[in-house]
């Protein structure tokens, strides 16, 4: 069925029972951004509508809507062309045993890293942001154990269960509290025509130490004849108060890579190493600076202690009159030779964004 239709069903049955009591909420934004290369600059205006569509629970069901109009006023009048992404489509059915939840959702298994290298959808959230590949056509079954432990059972279809109902991918994960500390385990199989390992064997665990949040990861992923590859992660966070009303948010990880199972060429293209390597070791950090109630300042980086080279990412956001939200950031790539982050032939990229939540 076309998305579009999909939209005006959905709207149309809505709009049109005042029994269902509908809020709307959203956000409507506007980016600027740009691309410094080499010998050239590339920039770009992107204006987006996001809604939520709010329905009101029907005994133990729950109706979510949530899409993404990109480029609405350039496609009226011709310019660009515009698009429509669903985050949410799902009927969600609530209950004391289990919760089960079918359609278009947000499925991640996040747990405070910057990098999440066993997450469901690797990449699905990476330095504090969160790409559309977390969203997914999915049936997500989530069974309380206790009141520290839980099990998850997903059903996936990423590439659109109308389009690519063949492409299956699952996962479980299972919960628990360990000597105070949050331990999850977790097993993905991937679908057809993918270029990682089809399985995908994770464990995370996170707690507390003294003033410190300490955390960590293990990776194994394998697939039949071929050899299998691991990812380490180790990372700490730490807040720190400067008076009653300025803290310092300092984060750092350890993420270390065996990418044997992939092929040289994609060594080569993915992570710009040489064929001859085994291994990749990252350095990745964040800092946030609160200036006001209203301002921060934050900065990202990620460093290859192979090469050297590194990324720098300075973000400044602040809240405007008028309920305005002001993100400003920007991103350089640094090194030299042929290093994971040496600008090639990308030096730098920087973005503006308005955007207005109601």
């Amino acid at each position: 069925m076309d998305k579009f239709l999909v939209l005006t069903l959905v709207l149309a049955l809505a709009l049109s029972s005042p029994a269902l009591a509908l809020e709307i909420g959203g956000e409507a934004s506007l980016l600027w951004s740009g691309s410094f290369l080499e010998d050239d600059f590339a920039g770009e205006l992107t204006e987006s509508l996001e809604l939520e569509l709010f329905f009101p629970r029907w005994k133990t069901l729950e109706l979510r809507y949530n899409f993404l109009l990109s480029k609405p006023l350039q496609a009226l009048v011709g310019a660009e062309e515009g698009t429509y992404f669903a985050k949410k489509l799902y009927l969600k059915h609530r209950s004391k045993l289990f919760h089960l939840t079918i359609g278009r959702q947000p499925i991640s298994w996040s747990f405070g890293s910057l990098i999440n290298p066993v997450d469901f959808t690797l990449g699905a959230e990476a330095l504090d942001k969160e790409q559309l590949s977390k969203y997914t056509d999915a049936i997500e079954a989530y069974i309380p154990v206790n009141w520290n432990s839980n099990l998850t059972l997903v059903l996936s279809y990423p590439d659109g269960f109308i389009e690519e109902p063949g492409r299956m991918k699952w996962g479980i994960r299972g919960r628990t509290g360990v000597g105070g500390y949050d331990l999850a385990v977790n097993y993905v199989h991937e679908g057809e025509n993918s270029y990682l390992p089809r399985q995908r064997l994770g464990l995370t665990l996170k707690g507390d130490a003294g003033d410190f949040g300490v955390y960590g990861a293990f990776g194994l992923y394998f697939d039949e004849d071929m050899p299998s590859s691991r990812s380490y992660l180790a990372g700490v966070d730490y807040s720190y108060n400067l008076d009653y009303d300025t803290k310092i948010l300092m984060q750092l990880e350890y993420l270390g890579i065996q990418p044997d199972s992939l092929e040289a060429s994609l060594k080569t293209s993915l992570l710009k190493m040489d064929a001859s390597d085994d291994r990749l070791d990252l350095l990745i950090g964040s800092i946030s600076y609160p200036i006001d109630y209203f301002a921060s300042l934050s900065l990202v980086t990620a460093v290859s202690l192979d090469d050297g080279s590194l990324i720098l990412g300075p973000v400044y956001q602040n809240t405007l009159p008028g309920n305005i939200d002001l993100n400003a950031g920007a991103t350089f790539f640094l090194g030299r030779g042929g290093g994971l982050f040496v600008p090639d032939p990308l030096r730098a990229a920087a973005s503006v964004e308005l955007s207005y939540p109601f």
